[in-house]
């Protein structure tokens, strides 16, 4: 199994969620950055520096929230409560 070691951990608002983002390298060298958005719901970025893949994926979590919330609200779910995601 690949060892990965957390390198960095920092938080994002969006739409008034606070989200947080911790980003790790594997005992390859990859970094990636891992975001829980809900009961076995992750978003992952990868990159090939700490810089980068932070960058990167504070660029597609809104997306990434956005697409959920309009999928949840066409299929019926109830919304999410808003606050603080780990």
């Amino acid at each position: 199994m690949d060892e990965e070691m957390l390198l960095h951990s920092t938080e994002l608002e969006v739409n008034g969620e606070t989200f947080s983002i911790n980003i790790f390298c594997s005992a390859a060298g990859r970094f990636f950055a891992k975001t829980c958005l809900g009961e076995d719901d992750y978003i992952i970025t990868d990159g090939s520096s700490l810089p980068e893949t932070l960058q990167k994926h504070e660029n597609l979590l809104p997306l990434a929230i956005g697409t959920r919330e309009l999928t949840q609200s066409y299929l019926g779910y109830p919304r999410r409560p808003r606050g603080r995601r780990p």
